[in-house]
């Protein structure tokens, strides 16, 4: 399970170099139904083709940086629409993020090949059968691969999974961990929250989530599925539920709305400007969803909404695994 959230997730490529087709054509097959898989048994195409697609070292050049709206969410959709993000566009799934190379190549070793990466975003596993344990251990501690894998063992496939999982994990959180620094408020606590992490990596898991954005007023994420479906996870702590009753209480909203989310059982989606509740608002009820509550380090209060409406927490059946 992972400790963190990402303010962003989506399917980047997992890039496989290595000499024999046959090797390749093996790990195509075991993992292109999860991943978003490209394969090179040529290590000039490939360096070719990684470096051409390379991702600026910041997510967003100095100047470009956007700057907090107030109770606006500008600055989120200036990111998320920024060229270096690609968010919903094609160009995203050609994106790299992590490299499985073989250490045995012809032309060049798959540490001399790491070297070569301009991007050192790009995550790099070094799978190794000539390769001493000093050649892996070296390249690893000057930060040329961030794995290694001996190709014999008998758990590799296995193995190699689970890194790339965690790399690709890693690769989002350095990608996003500027923009917690210059947008997000250093008082919200749930990004780095291990059971908030736990609950969100499940709720993905169990709808079949391929990527996910966050978005503010209210804090939540925007979640895509496999299938295309798209849905808002909700995320409310006890001050924000707090700032919501307050609102609720000077535009005199409904009894009924405001004792639904006092008691915590519920919490609000309303599409509003500022995300709070509005005079006059039709069925102002009919925005509300039972929230699920996890304890971490705070309690949160969260809902999983589809475009068509909420679904009951039961509905979503907590599954072992991981999105990243």
């Amino acid at each position: 399970m992972k400790s963190k959230i990402p303010l962003c997730f989506y399917p980047t490529q997992i890039v496989f170099v290595d000499d024999n087709p046959d090797f390749l054509d093996a790990l195509s097959t075991n993992f292109s139904k999860q991943f978003n898989v490209k394969t090179f048994d040529n290590t000039d195409a490939a360096l070719r083709y990684i470096n051409e697609y390379q991702r600026e070292a910041e997510l967003v050049a100095n100047g470009e940086k956007p700057k907090p709206q107030g109770d606006s969410d500008a600055w989120v959709k200036q990111v998320l629409t920024h060229k270096n993000v690609k968010r919903f566009d094609e160009l995203r799934i050609r994106e790299v993020s992590v490299l499985i190379v073989d250490y045995s190549m012809p032309n060049m070793n798959g540490i001399e090949f790491c070297a070569q990466i301009n991007n050192l975003s790009i995550k790099k596993i070094l799978l190794t059968g000539y390769a001493t344990p000093a050649d892996a251990v070296r390249a690893f501690n000057n930060n040329t691969i961030h794995y290694y894998l001996k190709k014999n063992d008998e758990n590799m496939l296995q193995d190699l999974e689970a890194a790339i999982h965690q790399l690709q994990h890693a690769y989002f959180n350095e990608l996003s961990s500027s923009l917690k620094a210059e947008a997000i408020d250093s008082g919200t606590p749930f990004f780095a929250d291990p059971q908030l992490a736990r609950y969100f990596e499940e709720t993905c898991e169990s709808l079949g989530v391929t990527e996910y954005y966050y978005l503010t007023n209210p804090s939540r994420f925007a979640l895509r599925t496999r299938d295309g479906d798209n849905f808002s996870c909700v995320i409310y702590t006890e001050e924000d539920i707090t700032e919501h009753l307050q609102i609720l209480q000077e535009e005199s909203a409904p009894k009924s709305l405001y004792n639904a989310i006092e008691s915590r059982k519920h919490v609000p989606l309303f599409h509003t400007a500022d995300g709070y509740y509005e005079p006059g608002m039709a069925d102002a009820t009919a925005s509300i969803y039972p929230a699920v509550h996890v304890s971490g380090v705070v309690n949160y209060y969260c809902a999983v909404v589809a475009d068509t409406g909420a679904i009951e927490a039961p509905a979503i059946k907590l599954s072992k695994g991981s999105l990243h």
